[in-house]
């Protein structure tokens, strides 16, 4: 298995991109590069979809991801993949989606160690409520990418 590294300096911080042979394994904010960078071609399209993203040029992603986790946590990661751009969904109803009805909590741990960010779009999740709950990159990049995406937050609350 190869493994490669890119990172992309992105609007909201650096971006580190690993690859294993033809697909993504993660995609994270990192504080620095900790190593050198071995760009494939799949890391290469990554780093330019996340680009064109950034540009306001895409709002879906075309990756072949390899994602590692238990079921649950793909379960929950794959339904987040079809929360479209400009769109959220609330923990409780993620929750229904994966068939764990009471089970809100538990999508909030599986998003929160969502391996592969904007890409899987956990900052798509919010309470019901439409306040914003957490994000593992940090609120401010969260509130960056939902207003990004078309929304506004007053009083700590969504709002298209």
């Amino acid at each position: 298995m190869k493994k490669s590294v890119g990172y992309l300096l992105s609007p909201i911080g650096l971006i580190k991109i690993v690859g294993q042979d033809d697909s993504i394994v993660s995609v994270e904010f990192v504080s620095r590069k900790d190593e050198g960078e071995v760009i494939s071609p799949v890391v290469r399209e990554a780093i330019l979809q996340l680009e064109e993203y950034f540009e306001g040029k895409r709002t879906t992603f075309e990756l072949k991801l390899q994602l590692q986790g238990t079921e649950f946590q793909k379960r929950v990661w794959n339904e987040l993949i079809k929360v479209h751009f400009g769109s959220v969904i609330s923990y409780r109803e993620l929750a229904k989606k994966v068939g764990k009805l009471q089970g809100a909590r538990a999508v909030g741990n599986a998003v929160g160690k969502n391996p592969a960010v904007i890409i899987v779009p956990c900052h798509r999740v919010v309470k019901s409520d439409l306040s914003l709950g957490g994000f593992s990159g940090g609120l401010e990049k969260k509130i960056w990418l939902l207003s990004h995406e078309g929304w506004k937050i007053e009083n700590g609350l969504l709002r298209k």
